[in-house]
């Protein structure tokens, strides 16, 4: 008798229950991969997405040629104007919360973040780790425009490009938060775009003009305004003092060998010591970094240990003036501390700290910064004496 009544308010229980009322099915939803943002002359904003289409049906042995995206762009006074506009111009229902990327045009940069990020921070569906990139000489919306050869979803080629050695992965919770912290100034990945020569379908020898996305460096903020950029030297230099920079490759001249030789960091390790000398602040960046001869343009043969010294030497050099040149720019020109000493002398000295923070803007220019790099190479390949060295030697039996 109790089994027959359990199974009765069983019954009971799933009659009573309900499905998903508030479920989205994904054929009623535009799915939103990547946002841009546009200062207008006017004052307006646009804001473009990019929206991922299905995939087309294709005929057995046959190919599609048609896009994966497009992109759909509104015009208003602010973010929250744009994004109704936006869905009044689409049946379907807009759904950001599987968006990756976020793109800010250079004139909204310039103009300040303040209206970009006090809306993407009220939105429900934002998520805080979404990537943030600047367009350096473009807006937004021609970056999301450009063609895309090998990714099916526009949106993948911002993370991938942002994983070279002088890209900048920065989410918009890193970049709040380093914009919240004393001692430090923001800095944002930046794409520009690029007219590449490609060979057009009806011969080699015509060529036309593409678009093309191209990683160009980082741009660098202060009070959430963009002052400027690094370009992918300095950007890498900037990773080099900040960051254990590795999966990376240096090519220097050698003058004695008459030709370049080129390695690829295998490790690297940095350190950044404060130290204050009366009025005087220092900072000395050290960079301990290992490397394998990659390739070999000079006439010298590795297998002298004087050589590999050399070599060492000239790329230590080389490593030194790129950091000293990269934090130069920041103090002179920009005036803004993109490596982080300020941060840093807080950790290490915070008495200290409390009587300069409220001037470090100011001091920031005037302290001495010095690099001490240590770059040395631990492998030569097989091949230790240059090809054409090993040929002259053969030719001369």
């Amino acid at each position: 008798m109790n089994r027959h009544l359990l199974v009765v308010l069983i019954i009971a229980c799933l009659l009573t229950t309900t499905g998903c009322w508030d479920r989205k099915e994904v054929k009623d939803l535009a799915i939103v991969t990547a946002t841009g943002v546009d200062l207008n002359p006017d004052g307006t904003v646009t804001q473009s997405v990019q929206i991922a289409l299905p995939s087309p049906m294709q005929s057995s042995g046959g190919s599609s040629n048609q896009k994966s995206y497009f992109v759909l762009g509104a015009k208003g006074k602010t973010l929250a104007d744009t994004r109704q506009q936006l869905q009044q111009k689409i049946h379907l229902k807009l759904y950001y919360s599987h968006r990756r990327v976020i793109i800010i045009g250079e004139r909204m940069a310039r103009h300040g973040l303040e209206q970009v990020f006090d809306s993407f921070h009220r939105e429900i569906d934002m998520r805080m780790r979404n990537m943030v990139f600047v367009a350096k000489g473009s807006d937004a919306a021609t970056i999301l425009n450009c063609p895309v050869k090998l990714e099916s979803i526009p949106a993948d080629q911002f993370q991938d490009l942002h994983m070279q050695p002088s890209g900048l992965a920065t989410t918009i919770m890193n970049f709040d938060a380093t914009a919240a912290s004393e001692g430090i100034e923001p800095v944002m990945g930046a794409f520009e775009v690029s007219q590449e020569q490609s060979a057009s379908q009806s011969g080699a020898s015509a060529a036309t003009a593409e678009p093309r996305i191209k990683l160009y460096g980082v741009g660098i903020f202060k009070h959430l305004k963009l002052i400027g950029f690094f370009n992918d030297d300095e950007t890498r230099a900037m990773k080099w003092a900040t960051e254990n920079m590795k999966d990376a490759y240096l090519t220097t001249y050698v003058p004695q060998g008459h030709g370049n030789v080129s390695v690829h960091i295998l490790s690297s390790k940095r350190s950044i010591r404060p130290e204050i000398i009366g009025k005087k602040i220092r900072m000395k960046v050290s960079v301990q970094s290992n490397c394998e001869l990659i390739e070999n343009g000079t006439d010298l043969d590795f297998n002298q240990p004087a050589n590999v010294r050399l070599v060492n030497a000239l790329l230590t050099d080389q490593v030194n003036r790129a950091v000293d040149h990269s934090v130069k720019k920041s103090q002179q020109l920009y005036k803004a501390d993109v490596f982080g000493f300020g941060r840093i002398l807080h950790a290490k000295h915070p008495r200290e700290w409390r009587r300069l923070a409220s001037s470090w803007e100011d001091l920031y220019p005037q302290i001495e910064v010095i690099p001490h790099a240590n770059v040395t190479v631990i492998g030569t390949g097989f091949a230790k004496r240059p090809l054409h060295r090993n040929v002259e030697t053969r030719e001369g039996k």
